[in-house]
């Protein structure tokens, strides 16, 4: 006489996906889209911080003329 639990085990027991395809190969399938993007995003990243040094430059003002007043004589 089978007991309660062991039914129970039976009934809620998921049903598992049948991949026709092997995990290792989908995970080596993912993992170049992965590694490219973090490359993306890591020349994204210097390519923002580049642009954010040249404005510091251009509003530090290093690049303008000297400009020469006139002395005031009192």
């Amino acid at each position: 006489m089978p007991s309660e639990n062991q039914d129970l085990l039976k009934t809620q027991t998921p049903n598992s996906p049948k991949l026709s395809v092997p995990s290792d190969i989908l995970l080596s399938l993912v993992a170049l889209p992965m590694l490219g993007g973090l490359v993306v995003a890591k020349a994204a990243a210097e390519f923002v911080a580049s642009i954010g040094v040249e404005s510091e430059e251009l509003f530090r003002g290093s690049r303008l003329p000297v400009l020469n007043f006139p002395q005031s004589q009192d």
